[in-house]
């Protein structure tokens, strides 16, 4: 099943499952935050250790802004692809939402259309 195949799902599931994708939209935009304030921070230590002559510390703060650019990097790219699936996501469960109130019970129907009507009556004798 595609992440945004829910056609065959009823609403309520439907919208459960559109709610867990948001929430893990949520979560990754968090983290991508985090990471990038975290990038900031450690930018910040190589130029402060740069400005202070200290090469190994440069060295060590830079390969942890490496790390942090590709989490960040990486963090962006699946924020990006979420985004896309909640998108047609919400679009589906608009539309399973205007099916599901398109739907009839044929049980219910018919007890109504026998309330209106009245029990069927024998033609014919015998």
């Amino acid at each position: 099943m595609l992440d945004t195949d829910i056609d065959s799902l009823d609403y309520d599931s439907a919208r459960e499952y559109v709610l867990a994708f948001l929430a893990s939209l949520n979560q990754t935009q968090r983290e991508r935050g985090i990471a990038e304030e975290e990038l900031a921070q450690w930018t910040h230590r190589v130029k402060l250790a740069e400005n202070r002559g200290e090469p190994l510390l440069k060295k060590n703060a830079g390969d942890r802004v490496a790390e942090l650019r590709e989490s960040t990097d990486r963090l962006a790219a699946e924020e990006q692809v979420l985004k896309r699936k909640v998108e047609v996501l919400k679009q589906k469960l608009l539309l399973l939402r205007q099916r599901a109130s398109f739907a009839v019970d044929a049980d219910a129907l018919l007890a109504q259309l026998s309330l209106l009507a009245g029990e069927p009556t024998t033609l014919g004798g015998g």
